[in-house]
């Protein structure tokens, strides 16, 4: 283990007072660009997990860079003092900016739908008039179909099934149509 001399001690802290800085403006970053797309709980989990992946890559490779590899409390001080510096002074002010400017692109968005799926709503509404008429026309046939279909089951009683199975069988073919199918030719 190697010491540090203290003046390259103070020149890395002040520099991870400044990775703690950007690390700040990148959360921030990902802040708005996850408020832009959706507000859903899963997505915030999911930033939040590709944020600290980054923060923790990019502040191995900054003590690798800078103190050989070796981690030191004052590294990682540096970097929270950093943070919070930024979300205390110039955080705020970009939290209200970027809050602002994502409500109007969230009312742009919400315009520019409206404007492009109009002609749509107005397709969707003629060709929901034609299926309710196609729906009713369907209903009425369906019902002449069925009182049809009640009428001539039961009379055509002999099925392609079913006579499969009285010649497999060797069974008697009745004129009624395979009523008496379960009977042999002696009763």
């Amino acid at each position: 283990m190697y010491s540090v001399p203290q003046n390259e001690q103070l020149a890395i802290f002040i520099f991870s007072l400044g990775l703690g800085f950007l690390l700040g403006v990148l959360y921030d970053v990902i802040r708005a660009l996850r408020l832009s797309i959706t507000r859903s709980k899963i997505v915030l989990v999911i930033c939040d997990i590709i944020y600290f992946i980054a923060f923790g890559l990019i502040s191995f490779l900054f003590i690798l860079a800078l103190n050989k590899g070796e981690i030191r409390f004052y590294i990682i001080v540096g970097e929270a003092i950093g943070a919070l510096f930024y979300y205390v002074s110039l955080g705020i002010a970009v939290i209200k900016i970027t809050d602002k400017a994502i409500s109007i692109l969230r009312r742009l968005y919400t315009l520019a739908f409206k404007i492009i799926s109009t002609p749509f709503r107005g397709l969707v509404k003629a060709f929901s008039g034609i299926f309710k008429k196609l729906c009713k026309l369907f209903k009425k046939t369906e019902k002449k179909s069925s009182k049809i279909q009640k009428n001539l089951l039961p009379k055509a009683r002999l099925y392609v099934y079913n006579l499969f199975g009285i010649l497999l069988a060797g069974r008697h073919i009745s004129k009624k149509g395979g009523r008496d199918f379960g009977k042999t030719e002696e009763e």
